[in-house]
């Protein structure tokens, strides 16, 4: 008899602790040294908000709504950022709106990205108006803009 498939699942075992608490407690150190000194702008907008959003299961106009937190409100905050579809060419919405606390900041358009500036508040509801097959999505990021903080 062997003990051999318990020795590798107790050997495996043994190296979870081992290989993920240093990773936990570097990641924790790193986020006290950026509480500590935030970091300047390193070449890309953090993220506030972003999320999907799928048609519906008819092809014909469909709202979907999402609301959420912003907490501290950055100054000089922000681009709103479409993308039609995967990204790809394919499962592109043929129109969509975007509204931010109920103004609208995209009207109706079919184009594969597109941007608009916008103001966050705390608390904020996005809402979607699309229309497409079931496959059809938008991808909406809301992103710091670093240019309008000064």
């Amino acid at each position: 008899m062997s003990s051999e498939p318990f020795g590798r699942i107790r050997h495996r075992a043994y190296w979870l602790p081992v290989v993920f608490l240093p990773l936990i407690s570097a990641l924790l150190m790193s986020r006290e040294a950026m509480v500590a000194y935030p970091q300047q702008f390193a070449g890309y907008p953090p993220s506030v908000y972003m999320q999907s959003f799928l048609a519906c299961s008819s092809d014909k106009p469909c709202t979907r709504a999402d609301n959420f937190q912003v907490d501290p409100v950055p100054n000089g905050c922000c681009i709103l950022t479409v993308t039609n579809g995967d990204g790809r060419g394919t499962d592109e919405a043929r129109s969509y709106e975007v509204f931010l606390n109920g103004k609208r900041v995209l009207p109706v358009d079919h184009s594969r990205n597109a941007q608009a500036p916008v103001k966050v508040l705390r608390s904020n509801t996005l809402k979607v108006i699309l229309t497409g097959e079931p496959s059809s999505k938008l991808f909406v990021l809301i992103a710091y803009d670093p240019r309008k903080s000064k």
